[in-house]
């Protein structure tokens, strides 16, 4: 089975969102009688409707490249799903890759990667490892430096570098 990041290697960013607006479209006239669901890997069942799907910004401030997320009812900050390569990807499948040679540290090169780098630092990191006292690491931008480590087929961590001269605030 291929993942996100391993079917991204060609797509674009706005391949990206006019899968996502068109996803968008299909919700907007779909059945309110009749409601879609994606199931986690925990088997849990989250809504598709337009209350629970939103975009979000891939890179921190720059608002310029989006990616269509899906949010449970109970925690509308953060994103359960990512709608990629057209099809929902519970966020523990982003994480995984089926490229055995993508093993150690690993340059980021793709938009897969990218999206991989923004899941570890936005939603694994940020959601569920920070504590309240700690500060978050900053957004990364579109042409940040970063390497991600994989083991045993899954992302576990990442490094990035901002470049000399760049701004370190993402609120830019």
């Amino acid at each position: 089975m291929e993942f996100p990041v391993d079917l991204l290697t060609t797509l674009s960013h706005e391949d990206l969102e006019h899968s996502a607006e068109d996803y968008m479209s299909d919700l907007l006239y779909s059945d309110p009688n009749d409601p879609q669901y994606f199931t986690l890997p925990s088997r849990r069942k989250i809504p598709l409707s337009l209350s629970s799907v939103g975009y979000v910004p891939l890179y921190g401030a720059d608002l310029k490249h989006k990616v269509l997320a899906l949010f449970a009812p109970e925690d509308q900050f953060t994103a359960a799903a990512l709608y990629l390569a057209e099809q929902w990807w519970a966020v523990e499948d982003i994480l995984k890759t089926s490229v055995p040679s993508r093993k150690g540290l690993v340059k980021v090169r793709s938009l897969g990667e990218r999206i991989v780098l923004y899941v570890l630092n936005r939603i694994v990191y940020r959601a569920r490892e920070m504590t309240t006292s700690q500060v978050p690491f900053l957004c990364h931008s579109q042409t940040d430096f970063a390497k991600i480590l994989w083991k045993d087929g899954e992302a576990v961590g990442f490094y990035s570098v901002k470049p000399e001269g760049n701004a370190c605030d993402c609120r830019k």
